[in-house]
């Protein structure tokens, strides 16, 4: 009885870490989407409704969807604090944030330069900043997919097969 119950938590914990790295690389290019889409809330609430950076942050964090809005509002609350520049709150936010995503240090990557860049320039210049982001993030989603295609139904496959192959290898 032992040996069965011992069997099917080893089945059951390989196919379990299998899935969880299956659901990353499903999860990915949908935040990706969120991720964009934040991005151009913020751009419209900078550029039309000329609303200073934290509250256009905390503004923008109540109209996405977690994990999205919990890195805009640690920006915010970040940016609240005295004396934290843009890109140290943006960088602080994303190293606190990173666990509960599924994104990758290209994306993390992306934001930081993002971070870096906004707020020091006119609007015109901001606007290219913001075009330029997405456009690095349009090209990250669609890299994100294609390795969802590749990768996902492989990890899930390999967390069960890896689970049989040790019961058979211990039993």
């Amino acid at each position: 009885m032992m040996k069965l119950v011992g069997a099917a938590l080893l089945l059951m914990s390989c196919t379990a870490i299998g899935f969880r790295i299956a659901r990353d690389y499903r999860e990915r290019p949908r935040q990706i989407r969120i991720l964009m889409q934040a991005i151009r809330l913020l751009k419209q609430e900078i550029e039309f409704s000329v609303t200073p950076l934290p509250q256009a942050l905390s503004r923008v964090a109540l109209r996405t969807v977690p994990p999205v809005s919990k890195l805009m509002e640690a920006i915010a609350s970040n940016l609240g604090e005295s004396d934290v520049s843009v890109p140290d709150a943006f960088s602080s936010s994303l190293q606190d944030v990173k666990a509960y995503t599924a994104f990758r240090s290209q994306d993390v990557e992306v934001l930081q330069e993002f971070g870096e860049t906004l707020g020091t320039s006119d609007r015109v210049h901001q606007s290219q900043h913001f075009a330029a982001v997405l456009t690095q993030l349009d090209g990250l989603e669609r890299e994100a997919r294609e390795a969802q295609k590749r990768n996902e139904r492989l990890w899930q496959y390999l967390g069960v097969l890896t689970g049989l192959l040790l019961l058979v290898l211990l039993y």
